[in-house]
């Protein structure tokens, strides 16, 4: 079926009662990773997409075993050449309660994470001055401005890569005061991963604790007082991310990019040294 349709738009996100709301069908994707079966393709007010269940290909595992590599390429197997990400984050300023919502306009990568690179193509770095595509960026604005609830934009996502955990307070501290908004763990490698493949990538996150509501939580354990962990469901954050991905596709203007495609730096003719000194 795939190669009859081509999705306009790429999505990463969870959302059960959207792919059942549109009759989305399922289909598998090869890639040279091993096929991906999580992908689901369909009409969406009219624009047809793509749905990539999520990040986890089999068993959940940390961050830094996730192959965002072969995520990005059945992305761009498919045909499509934008991409939206969806994510669940952390909350770093203690005044942004559980719940925000945030379209993300840069990032910082604290690294950890590997890129596996084919030794037989050229290599190439990402241009990443600016990560996430403007065009795709503001008209998810535009959408996210018609929500119910307020949704920050611009926003800077901190990510570190591979430990399985979440933040110590000290670095929530440093973050905050850097003035930097959410942190998580997926979405620098992906980012990158799309513009190495010159895809238009952009993202929207909601977070789903704050830090004045884990240590009240430690607290509460410290003076053994029952009280459940300060975390909203992962479910009801995500239903607000989706709210805005519909919102978008509702009012989606197609456009050509001639940006994203080129920011690329390609090292055609690395040599290991001089020809000349194998004589």
């Amino acid at each position: 079926m795939l190669k009859d349709f081509k999705p306009e738009i790429a999505i990463i996100m969870r959302s059960d009662e959207v792919i059942e709301k549109f009759g989305l069908k399922r289909i598998t994707i090869n890639t040279s990773f091993g096929p991906v079966h999580r992908c689901f393709i369909g009409y969406i007010y009219e624009v047809p997409v793509l749905i990539i269940y999520g990040r986890f290909n089999g068993e959940k595992v940390p961050s830094s075993q996730i192959n965002f590599e072969q995520t990005i390429e059945a992305v761009k197997n498919s045909g499509a050449k934008k991409l939206i990400g969806t994510f669940v984050v952390g909350g770093i300023n203690p005044n942004m309660p559980q719940g925000s919502v945030y379209v993300l306009g840069n990032l910082i990568g604290a690294g950890n994470y590997n890129i596996y690179w084919n030794q037989n193509t050229p290599f190439h770095n990402a241009e990443m001055y600016e990560p996430f595509c403007a065009e795709l960026t503001d008209q998810l604005c535009e959408a996210s401005r018609k929500m119910p609830f307020k949704v920050k934009e611009n926003a800077i996502y901190v990510c570190f890569n591979g430990y399985p955990r979440i933040e110590t307070k000290a670095e929530l501290d440093f973050y905050n005061k850097q003035g930097w908004d959410i942190v998580g763990q997926t979405c620098d490698p992906e980012a990158t991963c799309a513009r190495l493949n010159q895809l238009c990538y952009a993202a929207v996150a909601v977070q789903i604790d704050d830090p004045s509501g884990r240590a009240d939580y430690i607290d509460s354990l410290k003076k053994d007082i029952a009280k459940s962990a300060y975390v909203e469901s992962i479910k009801s954050c995500r239903e607000r991310t989706t709210k805005i991905i519909l919102q978008f596709l509702k009012d989606y203007k197609t456009y050509n990019c001639e940006i994203c495609s080129k920011m690329s730096r390609k090292n055609n003719n690395f040599r290991e040294f001089p020809d000349s000194f194998y004589d």
